[in-house]
């Protein structure tokens, strides 16, 4: 339990909670709008200009938006890491927005942040387990939206996948 000096806010805390809430909502919103299908993406993806190929991320904004629009199956085909991304960016959210209203901290933000500092080594190796499959379903199924076949890294890539298991989508694209 906090002291009951260090238990209030600061106006100045009260105002960054608030606005890091309302940032992280207005683009919840941003996602949520029926934009085109060919809108681009926030960034380009530096890995994926160079390789052709979908970083672990790829996919991610188009995820968070087709869950964000209620079409589940569309946000798993793009990448299944926008659930517990946007599970945690909606509940970091809510944190923020009740600390702001009560004006105390709820969540030990220190605690939080050091703990992820502890726990990112580990979750390099699911993380990249996880990006391997992802690549992979890119190049099998093929995704176009994912996949640049025009960068020679993404057309062997596709290669060496499609020789160890071809599968039915590359045999009726061909």
């Amino acid at each position: 339990m906090l002291p009951p000096a260090m238990n209030k806010l600061a106006p100045e805390g009260r105002w960054l909670r608030l606005g890091l809430a309302a940032a992280i909502l207005f683009a919840l919103v941003f996602l949520a709008l029926p934009l085109p299908e060919h809108r681009p993406p926030f960034l380009p993806c530096g890995f994926h200009a160079m390789s052709g190929l979908p970083c672990l991320f790829c996919g991610g904004t188009r995820a968070a938006s087709a869950i964000l629009h209620g079409n589940l199956q569309a946000a798993l085909y793009f990448n299944a890491l926008a659930f517990p991304a946007l599970a945690l960016v909606a509940a970091a959210s809510l944190v923020l927005l009740v600390e702001a209203a009560a004006a105390r901290p709820l969540a030990p933000w220190e605690a939080c942040l050091n703990c992820v500092g502890r726990i990112a080594p580990v979750l390099v190796l699911p993380a990249l387990a996880w990006w391997m499959v992802h690549l992979y379903f890119a190049l099998r199924t093929p995704k176009p939206e994912l996949v640049d076949f025009r960068n020679p890294i993404a057309a062997g890539a596709e290669a060496l996948v499609a020789r160890t298991l071809p599968s039915p989508a590359h045999d009726r694209i061909r």
